[in-house]
């Protein structure tokens, strides 16, 4: 009498096979989640951070096109009659009818006395009074309160009003009322023509309540097909916590009209976006609340002309429907695996019955065996499976049985095989324990020779300071002498010549000295200007070059910004053009050019070339100009290009050189426009400092 299913084979058969496939569906289920949320963040967290990037680079742009229209007035008013005739009056008129074509909130015409006397009304830009008075063009967002913003137009200080609207989540306050206007405002200084500062123009576009602004970058980024059909992208910029310009509905909306809906403008940021973007000043790349509903987030602060912060920059789009996108693909897969689990289980019930019929007679035949029945055989099958062959071998074990002693002999030959292989595994095991010995004696040799070079660093440091001193108060008294005995004395050839090498001393020192002192720039990123910057390496070096006769040609061509560290590239070219200089015996030319270039992988970025036509390296000296203390000059320490080369290399760059014996040579420096800092380079350039004390 068969028992119950579930004690059956058929019904442990069933739950054998369907165990696994439930097991499988599960942790297929658990994986899709994981992997679907995780690819899906990462995804839509990439999105808004570009989104974001875009309204950066619109407020930028905005600010750009403004600076460029005032360049452009400033270059038309100064040939203009009125201004050569200081007719005030026709000025300001002239001003008035520019603002409104030009679509300026405000458009005035300063002279540098009413700047100084109205400092005290226009904190705005009080700080910035030296940079204006300077002839400086400035541009950025500023901050006007609504008493400054009387005396520039009582029209414009209504304007600007926001009530303020109390918002979920958002952290309590007591203000009612927004007051202030945020601007995008450019100062552009207007020239005589002999050079002096006579006007200021002073022009601002309102940012509160400028819808076309935020709708204009959510059109960019939130075009059509950019999100799911119910998803929903916004854009807000706020002054302090408060939302004055936005495309964020004020109720919750499935498809909002891309005009016609009520604007949530007055309303607060979250908590928690607070604490982090206006407290902490840091990014928020994440999930947020934001008026009424869950939005994937992109917050980052803003700051005015005077490096104040004043705001924060916003972009996002809904959460809702790709959480809908994403338990629909759940589902679905769901649904799709249990019909396969219950078809699964249909077919091997029923097949089972006819699978295990045999089984049966095997276990009849085994039973008479158990009871003593030698004789007894399973016999023929008629099934041509497993289970005939099952039977077969059962009924031929007991004739087999006189071979158990081979099989036990060949057991023991198989185990002494497997002991061999251990013993000979326990070997390899051996030598590779050897061989980290030896690997580990390697390493400990390395560090005691790179705790020599420190050693050497820093008593280099220190012989360095106090040779400097000595050398210091020799050009003193040199300087008393050659005061004392005057101009044309007899020993002046030899006071130049203690003079000149007591500077050499020095030159010598210093050169010592600024691998020794802290590196307090070496993880201080910013952009960079390169051919400002490249200008600016000029100035610190001109008297070095002219000195020896040695005219630079320049030529800077249209480049992108850079990142990396100023002071790090100037000393990578200040010490490109002292070589240069040193390259040439006498009077010489030095070519210096700017470039675009492009990385190996498609990034861009900038090349500065620095060519000289002095004495060219020959193949094995440009083989080995790069490592450290290697040198051709007798008073070199063969460190400044390796220093140069990893300070280029530590942001993504490199230098090369091209150079022929007796035709010059040309150093190229490469730097992308994106740092990619190079660990590996990093800490070649750290050990070489660490040398000389310095880390």
């Amino acid at each position: 009498m068969p028992g119950p299913w579930k004690h059956s084979v058929r019904g442990k058969l069933l739950a054998l096979i369907l165990l696994p496939i439930l097991l499988t569906f599960a942790a297929l289920i658990g994986l899709t989640a994981y992997w679907t949320t995780t690819y899906s963040d990462r995804q839509l967290y990439m999105k808004v951070a570009s989104d974001l990037a875009v309204a950066r680079s619109t407020l930028q742009m905005m600010q750009d096109r403004q600076l460029e229209r005032l360049e452009q007035l400033s270059h038309t008013l100064q040939l203009h009659p009125y201004l050569i005739s200081n007719d005030h009056q026709a000025l300001n008129q002239m001003i008035n009818d520019l603002r409104q074509k030009q679509q300026f909130d405000f458009l005035r015409l300063l002279t540098p006395e009413q700047l100084q006397q109205d400092l005290d009304s226009q904190p705005s830009i009080a700080q910035l009074k030296d940079q204006i008075l300077a002839g400086n063009s400035l541009k950025g967002l500023s901050l006007i309160d609504a008493e400054e913003l009387l005396t520039l137009s009582p029209a414009l200080a209504e304007k600007v009003k926001v009530p303020v609207l109390d918002t979920p989540r958002a952290k309590p306050s007591d203000k009612t009322l927004e007051t202030r206007g945020m601007f995008v405002r450019t100062l552009q200084p207007i020239f005589d023509a002999r050079g002096q500062l006579r006007y200021v123009l002073d022009g601002g576009v309102l940012l509160n309540h400028n819808l076309q602004f935020v709708d204009t970058i959510r059109d960019l980024v939130y075009g059509q097909d950019a999100l799911p059909d119910d998803g929903l992208g916004t854009v807000t910029l706020f002054l302090d916590d408060v939302r004055i310009t936005t495309n964020v509905p004020a109720q919750h909306q499935q498809h909002p009209s891309r005009q016609e809906f009520e604007r949530a403008i007055g309303t607060r940021i979250s908590a928690e976006v607070y604490e982090r973007v206006l407290l902490e000043e840091r990014l928020w790349l994440d999930r947020a609340f934001v008026v009424n509903d869950w939005f994937i987030s992109a917050y980052e602060p803003i700051y005015s002309l005077n490096d104040k912060l004043i705001g924060v920059l916003y972009a996002g789009f809904s959460e809702s429907p790709f959480i809908y996108m994403y338990r629909r693909n759940l589902a679905e897969l769901g649904i799709t695996l249990g019909l396969i689990m219950l078809l699964s289980g249909y077919f091997v019930w029923h097949s089972a019955y006819r699978l295990l019929s045999p089984i049966k007679r095997i276990h009849r035949s085994v039973m008479a065996v158990r009871r003593g029945d030698t004789h007894a055989r399973i016999g023929t099958l008629k099934a041509e499976n497993e289970f005939a062959d099952l039977a077969q071998q059962f009924d031929n074990m007991l004739d087999e049985l006189d071979l158990r002693q081979d099989t036990i002999r060949q057991a023991a030959e198989r185990l002494e095989q497997k002991v061999e292989q251990r013993t000979l595994s326990l070997q390899q095991k051996t030598q590779e324990l050897e061989q980290h010995i030896e690997l580990l004696k390697a390493t400990r040799a390395e560090l005691f020779t790179k705790e020599k070079l420190a050693v050497l660093g820093e008593l280099t440091a220190g012989i360095a300071h106090e040779i400097n001193n000595p050398a210091a108060v020799i050009l003193g008294h040199m300087d008393l002498l050659q005061a004392e005995l005057g101009e044309g004395c007899l020993v002046q050839s030899e006071i130049d010549t203690v003079i000149e090498q007591v500077y050499r001393i020095q030159a010598i020192i210093n050169n010592l000295l600024q691998y020794s002192r802290p590196g307090q720039v070496i993880d201080q990123m910013q952009t960079l200007d390169v051919n400002a910057v490249v200008q600016d390496t000029l100035a610190l070096v001109h008297y070095a070059l002219n000195k020896k006769g040695i005219t630079v040609h320049k030529d800077y061509t249209s480049v992108c910004s850079v990142e990396g560290n100023r002071q790090q590239v100037q000393q990578v070219l200040v010490n490109l053009l002292l070589n240069a200089a040193n390259a040439m015996p006498c009077q010489g030319n030095i070519w210096l050019s700017t470039h675009p270039w492009q990385a190996e992988d498609g990034a861009k970025g900038v090349e500065i070339s620095v060519r000289d036509e002095g004495s060219g390296m020959s193949a094995e000296v440009q083989a080995r100009i790069f490592e450290p203390f290697f040198t051709t000059r007798e008073n070199g320490n063969g460190l400044g290009l390796s220093i140069s080369r990893s300070l280029a290399r530590r942001y993504g760059g490199d230098i090369c050189v091209s150079s022929e014996p007796g035709k010059g040579s040309q150093f190229s420096v490469y730097l992308r426009e994106k740092a990619l800092l190079n660990q590996e380079d990093e800490e070649t350039m750290r050990q070489l400092l660490s040398g000389f004390g310095v880390v």
